[in-house]
């Protein structure tokens, strides 16, 4: 059984995507060498067993592998003789009801939680793109009113924003549940230094050395200010197309987005906060800091990392000639196409490949007799051809095959 669990819970933004990538790539070593459990068969089960214990959607969409998940997680972890970490930052909006319900599921195990935090003068535009690439069309101006308003729990953006990144609230539920001593919160260096001190400072609290591992974990990188505006104006027009989120997840936020446009950021215009909204900002960074320091909280970095930088605001998406918005497309038309074709091939291969099995074995993978590899095949062919019309098509001319080696059987 666990002795103690580490619950990672964000905020986003705060460099929990290279925490995470940190994890995953150490998972064998910190294992071994540690005897610390990083749970799950990939990182996707921390996803959904995060979205099973808080009860979320992604836009109305919950697969069915989503329930029990979080019972699932935790069962690997009882099964654990040493110490576990569990990371996905989602669990920073937990309710009162969802924290106490995750420390005691992870009973008798001693629960630490981690909350990673970065400056607000960062957080507020990496949040707004982050948000873009996840389906949402508020325009910047309309996002930082929402967030910046006196009630901000009231308004679409402001809820969405704060439910996530409000270390007050944060701090004030799981005050509730653990002990004010076994709450660590991480302050994330400041811009421009080693990504490795951010890891540097997660292994002091997991209290293992960060020098044994591979410290060169990726992060998720931002949109530049076109590429952002691009994906708002695309969100308009898919929705009012209908358009499902088991299409737009894997076609528009991961493929277009992260492994296409996310390379122009070094191109584009940086997405800054407009001079109006400064004195905003410090302000509620100051309130950020009281409120950590009132909670009794460990501080693992300098709470002087907090303090906005607010740069001289630069253009603004009103300010985007539609020159730059076009060549932004067309770089992404291009990748999207060509993350189309590779697509199609593997399917293609994977169809090539059921094609030159044996006769024999292909007929008993037909009557059920291989369930393993025939459920793999089959659920890989269904999710594509629910996206490409030419994988529908590949999908239509294996059960083609199908028919025919039935009929040969008979």
């Amino acid at each position: 059984m666990a002795h103690t669990v580490f619950l990672h819970l964000g905020t986003p933004k705060s460099g929990t995507t290279y925490v995470q990538a940190v994890l995953v790539a150490n998972r064998e070593d910190l294992q071994r060498n540690d005897r610390l459990l990083f749970p799950g068969p990939k990182w996707t089960a921390q996803v959904q067993a995060a979205k099973d214990v808080l009860n979320a959607d992604s836009h109305g969409h919950r697969p069915p592998e989503i329930a029990g998940a979080w019972q699932r997680l935790v069962d690997q972890i009882n099964e654990w003789d040493g110490n576990a970490v569990v990371s996905m930052e989602w669990l920073g909006s937990a309710n009162a009801a969802q924290a106490a319900r995750m420390v005691q599921s992870l009973a008798p195990a001693r629960v630490e939680v981690i909350i990673t935090v970065r400056d607000l003068a960062r957080t507020i535009p990496a949040a707004w793109q982050e948000f873009l690439q996840n389906w949402e069309t508020w325009t910047w101006r309309e996002f930082l009113t929402d967030v910046s308003s006196e009630d901000p729990m009231s308004t679409p953006a402001g809820k969405l924003f704060w439910i996530q990144q409000d270390l007050r609230r944060m701090l004030t539920i799981w005050r509730e549940v653990v002990p004010p001593d076994q709450i660590q919160l991480i302050t994330l260096p400041p811009s421009g230094a080693p990504p490795a001190e951010l890891w540097s400072r997660f292994a002091s609290v997991l209290g293992i050395d960060p020098l044994r591992y591979d410290a060169s974990g990726g992060g998720n990188e931002s949109l530049g200010l076109e590429s952002t505006e691009l994906m708002r104006r695309i969100n308009v027009l898919s929705k009012e197309q209908a358009m499902t989120w088991p299409v737009y997840d894997p076609r528009l936020k991961r493929g277009l987005a992260k492994r296409g446009l996310s390379v122009r950021k070094s191109l584009e215009t940086a997405v800054t906060v407009p001079a109006e909204f400064h004195d905003w900002v410090k302000v509620r960074s100051d309130e950020q800091v009281a409120a950590i320091r009132a909670s009794g909280a460990h501080v693992t970095g300098d709470l002087e990392d907090l303090t906005p930088v607010l740069r001289a605001p630069g253009p603004q998406p009103e300010d985007i000639p539609a020159e730059a918005l076009l060549e932004s497309a067309v770089v992404g038309l291009v990748f999207a196409a060509g993350d189309h074709a590779a697509e199609v091939a593997k399917l293609r291969s994977r169809i090539d490949e059921l094609e030159r099995r044996p006769a024999k074995k292909r007929g008993a993978m037909e009557h059920g007799n291989s369930q393993g590899d025939s459920a793999g095949w089959k659920q890989t062919l269904l999710g594509l051809s629910e996206r490409h019309r030419s994988a529908m098509l590949a999908r239509r001319a294996v059960a083609r095959v199908r028919d025919a080696l039935r009929r040969a059987g008979d």
